[in-house]
């Protein structure tokens, strides 16, 4: 099984020799290493001086979505059956690729041709658990369930980050949206395999580190007020943007058929989110408009847009 690892980059000199570090210490080494790089100016690709890595450098912003529909599209081309997912700032264990990959193998031949993608277990600097695999069902997106025995969760859609997808799957499902670019993209993708009957895996032992080496993209806050605890985000006004944007679009217009509660709890979701900047306004003002500009473009279906 020939492997490509992705790593997708926008100004990320200060990271991006430690996840191409660990890409090339795994024990199961990847056929290819790309690093496809979304016009960084802070010197990212001077610190890329690995043997065997590949430079993909996109003429403009394309987000997360764009860098992987590069490199999938690269994939199906030239025969890959796996692309392995990496952000600049994730480190995965040595053997993680090897756990995936040789869990995919205990699965009989017909669960096999089911799998969309194979996840890494994604932690933070502290150990705790960074992100919760979901599963769709007609009423609602849940929480995936453990299966402890087994050491793995089924699920539907994860982070993109340390997610393996298979070529075959992807070949049928199409390439993600270019349109989601940052936020909601993973979501989007899993719904679509989803609907086409294909299901992923959580493997547990397969341990992948993020936010190694900087603050996360988006980072939750909590404050008290006297007896109020409120929560608050930081994080940049591209953040604000697509991520106001994406989550109404997709309850909205993606699902189908449309559901109600869903469609309430995504534009609930949304203008909690840009409350939390709305009681900052002076020093949040950008992150405020990025928000509000989001929202309106995720109700009038203006997806083509960018920040």
């Amino acid at each position: 099984m020939r492997v490509l690892a992705h790593i997708h980059t926008h100004n990320d000199a200060d990271v991006i020799a430690q996840v191409l570090d660990a890409v090339q210490r795994q024990t199961r080494q990847a056929e290819d290493i790309h690093v496809v790089d979304n016009v960084s100016t802070d010197g990212t690709l001077d610190r890329v001086r690995h043997d065997g890595v590949t430079v993909i450098r996109h003429p403009d912003y394309r987000g997360v979505s764009g860098a992987l529909r590069t490199d999938f599209t690269y994939a199906l081309e030239h025969g890959f059956d796996w692309v392995w997912v990496l952000d600049a700032d994730s480190v995965p264990e040595p053997d993680a690729l090897e756990h995936l990959l040789a869990f995919f193998e205990r699965l009989s031949p017909q669960d096999q041709e089911q799998v969309c993608f194979l996840a890494c277990q994604a932690v933070d600097p502290n150990g705790e658990i960074k992100d919760r695999p979901v599963i769709f069902t007609e009423m609602r997106i849940q929480i995936a369930t453990p299966d402890a025995e087994g050491g793995y969760s089924r699920c539907d859609s994860t982070l993109w980050t340390g997610s393996l997808y298979r070529m075959a799957a992807v070949e049928k499902i199409g390439l993600p949206s270019a349109d989601y670019v940052l936020d909601m993209g993973e979501i989007e993708y899993g719904y679509r395999a989803w609907r086409l009957g294909f299901t992923s895996y959580l493997v547990h032992c397969s341990i992948l580190h993020m936010d190694v080496g900087r603050d996360p993209g988006v980072a939750p806050k909590t404050r008290r007020f006297g007896p109020l605890k409120l929560r608050f985000y930081e994080t940049s006004p591209i953040r604000c943007y697509y991520r106001a944007r994406n989550i109404i679009y997709f309850a909205m217009y993606q699902c189908r058929p449309r559901r109600l509660r869903w469609v309430v709890r995504s534009i609930m979701r949304s203008f909690a989110f840009t409350t939390t900047f709305a009681v900052r306004p002076v020093s949040n003002s950008r992150q405020l408009g990025a928000c509000l500009r989001g929202i309106w473009d995720g109700l009038t279906m203006h997806m083509e847009r960018r920040y």
